[in-house]
């Protein structure tokens, strides 16, 4: 273990404490980007914004945790806030991929990438030689 983790400056009982409010701060974090999760729940499967929110919320709620677990010195602090966002963070992925009116997981079986839809010859306009100087 590396020796860092050994030098808490926070007492077992402080430490514990941190980590909670560790906790709280990451569901506030994840609060105040996502909003109430029966709201997500509404919105349509993948939507584009509930994904970006769900990045922001994740990116900020971890760089939080980093931050005070290594100013505090403390393990404890990175276990408890990162596993809260970790929970956090399902929860949110789940809410913005499922069905609104059945709540199952929308299925993706329906995807084809765009190379495969459309052929490539038909993907650009077609160009002739007396279009090359039309500007």
């Amino acid at each position: 273990m590396p020796g860092f983790l050994h030098k808490s400056i926070l007492k077992p009982e402080g430490s514990l404490i941190s980590g909670i409010a560790t906790g709280a701060l990451v569901y506030g974090i994840y609060q105040m980007n996502l909003g109430n999760l029966a709201s997500v729940h509404t919105t349509q499967a993948g939507d584009g914004n509930a994904r970006a929110a769900r990045k922001k919320a994740a990116i900020e709620a971890v760089t939080a945790v980093a931050a005070i677990s290594l100013l505090a010195k403390d393990v404890n602090i990175f276990i408890l806030g990162g596993g809260i966002a970790i929970l956090l963070d399902w929860h949110a992925r789940h809410a913005i991929e499922s069905h609104p009116e059945t709540g199952q997981l929308a299925d993706n079986s329906g995807y084809v990438p765009a190379e495969q839809a459309v052929p490539m010859q038909d993907q650009a306009p077609q160009v002739g030689d007396e279009d090359v100087y039309a500007y």
